[in-house]
């Protein structure tokens, strides 16, 4: 057998040779070959460019030469599909190819233009489409010359190629017996040399297994390949209680599941690299850090883990981030508090946002009111039904157990509700009825005195707790806004409205005329003074006139259903009515003054409508005209009678008039 590889060495390197050189001179007479057929497609090219060109000029000249256009015809055919006749090759170019099919339908389209110009048609379309034809022309030979220098150029760089391998293989042959001897000698030094590593490294296996099985972190070895478990310190032993079985798997040891973890990692571990991250661990239910690396452990590829206890930590991380959700979500309720004065909507906004942080399915705001309490406003869960409307006028003797409660200043805690059927039946039903398996509910005080309680049905039971908490501090905050807004609301009926009749007063009335100027809304102003106010007044005293002014009210509210009722002055009031028409506003007003006809309550009435607003200040002014006109007639009418004798000796006065309307 030797014999046989010392001929083969000797004979390898001729017989290598000659084939090489058989095999360049079958590549090298293919390639002039393909050559010449690239040659002729180039030189073919060229003549339909000057054919072309020749062919226009003496169709412009009125030569015709239809020989030559079917000569062109076969070029192209013959370019395009290969031609035996003119002995043309197809030259398997994609550029070529698409551009010569661009040329093809060029070509057609100057046949029929050639056809057109001896119909008689003018010649510059022609002459422009030949320059079009003349530079595709170009193009398409372009492409063929670029097509066959690549063809050169590989064929070069393939003889290049050949020549090259087939030296290296010589070559190869050459070395591969000296090799041959040297591998084998290298081969028998380095088995001796490997034994003696081996042995150094179990005893170095050894030492260092001594530091790992005394850690308090918790490591072990597993093969990536069959999950088997190499090894575990003893640490890990203890807590996973694992004994010295071979073969056991370590996603069923360590994880409890029957087949390897979803999240195993093994995947995208790299040599070289340590792989951190996190897992709770399901056995265990604690929390780790792991540091996972690729080692070779016995001539396989295993998995080196490390595990770091960080529960505590990670708790206080999960708290610490919980405080601040709770704070920033107390913030944002405080802030809708202070910015809203709209009492229900900001409780309704506060609510949500309290719901949705405690994941409950229901929050919700009860008040007292003598002795009852109603429910009035509330947050629900997507897919829970509102039970507010079920809640409203229930007696607080029902709910005395709770209520001592809060009059201890204690909140209500129910983790189950479970915990209530024996000793808090009638609670315990009324909860069941609406579905509450937890609840959290918190008083709410004002001026030291019970006045309603804030709640959430069903907590995360993790979070029932911190709730409680939450509310306490919340509570505070929504009776502080509840205490301004209704402070803003006795202001407001202070500032804008009229005790005596609840009309809007005279500075609501300014307000109003203000913001209606240079509106584009139609508008009715009805002037209205009370008749012998005064005179009530002096004979049978205030009350009795405050008696005639709410009368006087009422029948402006029975007759103008819309609108807005001021009183402006002790017997004047003022009815606005904007975006009504003229028609309507005319019926209201006729029975306005048929209502006050048929009453003893008498009054001046003047009225004026207008299609818009821009000129409030004179619609309101006419108006008023209007009104003293009125009452000038009503105490001309009745001069005779003494009650009214003072105010027509007035009105009769027409600079006291004047100054009185001022």
């Amino acid at each position: 057998m030797k014999i046989v590889f010392a001929k083969l060495r000797i004979g390898a390197v001729p017989l290598i040779l000659s084939i090489a050189l058989i095999l360049t001179g079958i590549l090298s007479v293919r390639s002039i070959n393909n050559l010449e057929g690239d040659a002729r497609v180039i030189n073919y090219t060229g003549i339909i460019r000057g054919a072309t060109q020749r062919l226009i000029k003496k169709e412009l000249a009125h030569v015709q030469d239809d020989s030559l256009i079917a000569h062109l015809d076969d070029i192209l055919t013959g370019l395009s599909n290969g031609s035996a006749e003119l002995n043309l090759i197809r030259l398997e170019s994609e550029e070529y190819q698409s551009l010569l099919v661009e040329m093809k339908k060029d070509w057609s389209d100057i046949k029929v233009e050639i056809m057109s110009y001896r119909d008689g048609s003018s010649g510059d379309k022609l002459f422009e489409m030949s320059e079009d034809y003349f530079n595709l022309a170009d193009q398409l030979v372009m492409a063929a010359e670029v097509y066959t220098d690549k063809i050169v150029q590989d064929a070069r760089n393939l003889l290049f190629y050949i020549n090259i391998v087939f030296i290296l293989m010589a070559g190869l042959c050459t070395v591969f017996a000296f090799c041959q001897d040297k591998r084998r000698r290298r081969l028998i030094e380095v088995e001796n040399e490997n034994k003696l590593k081996n042995e150094q490294l179990s005893k170095r296996l050894q030492e260092l297994l001594v530091p790992i099985n005394e850690i308090t972190e918790l490591m072990y070895i597993s093969d990536i390949d069959t999950y088997d478990l190499l090894f575990v310190n003893e640490a890990g032993k203890k807590t996973f209680n694992i004994n010295d079985e071979e073969h056991l798997k370590c996603y069923k040891v360590l994880q409890g599941f029957d087949s390897p973890c979803s999240f195993c990692q093994n995947s995208i571990l790299k040599k070289d690299e340590n792989y951190t991250w996190e897992h709770t661990n399901p056995i265990t239910k604690r929390h780790y850090l792991l540091k996972d690396r690729l080692m070779e452990w016995e001539g396989r590829t295993a998995r080196m883990e490390i595990a770091f206890d960080i529960t505590e930590a990670t708790n206080e991380k999960i708290e610490l981030e919980s405080r601040l959700k709770r704070d920033n979500v107390l913030v944002e309720c405080i802030r809708e508090l202070y910015r809203n004065h709209e009492t229900l909507d900001a409780t309704n906004y506060v609510l949500e946002q309290v719901g949705n942080l405690f994941l409950a399915e229901r929050a919700y705001i009860f008040l007292f009111h003598g002795d009852n309490l109603s429910n009035i406003a509330e947050w629900c869960k997507e897919g829970i039904i509102p039970q507010i409307d079920n809640l409203q006028d229930l007696p607080q003797s029902d709910f005395a157990m709770w209520l001592n409660v809060f009059q201890k200043r204690g909140n209500v805690v129910i983790h189950d509700i479970e915990d209530l059927k024996l000793t808090m039946e009638f609670e315990y039903e009324i909860l069941l009825q609406q579905k509450i398996k937890r609840l959290v509910m918190v008083p709410l005080e004002r001026n030291g005195k019970l006045d309603g309680c804030i709640g959430l049905d069903n907590p995360s039971i993790n979070l029932t707790e911190n709730a409680a908490t939450f509310l306490e501090t919340l509570s505070y905050f929504i009776m502080i806004a509840m205490h301004r807004n209704e402070n803003e609301e006795v202001l407001y009926r202070l500032s804008y409205l009229d005790t005596l009749t609840s009309f809007y007063n005279r500075n609501r009335y300014i307000h109003d005329i203000d913001n209606l100027v240079g509106e584009k809304n139609s508008i009715g102003v009805v002037y209205l003074d009370v008749n012998g106010l005064k005179e009530i007044n002096d004979n049978l005293g205030h009350d009795s006139g405050d008696e005639l002014l709410k009368a006087c009210a009422k029948i402006i509210q029975n007759s103008f259903e819309i609108g807005s009722y001021y009183r402006i002055g002790g017997d004047e009031f003022v009815i606005i009515c904007i975006d009504i028409s003229e028609n309507e506003f005319n019926e209201k007003v006729q029975k306005l003054r048929n209502n006050f006809m048929n009453d003893e309550c008498k009054a001046a009435i003047g009225s004026k409508w207008e299609e818009n607003c821009e000129n409030i200040q004179f619609i309101i002014k006419t108006a008023d005209e209007l009104m003293y006109a009125d009452k000038k007639e009503f105490y001309h009418n009745h001069r005779a009678t003494g009650r009214y004798r003072h105010n027509t000796d007035v009105l009769e006065d027409s600079d006291r008039l004047k100054e009185k309307n001022i």
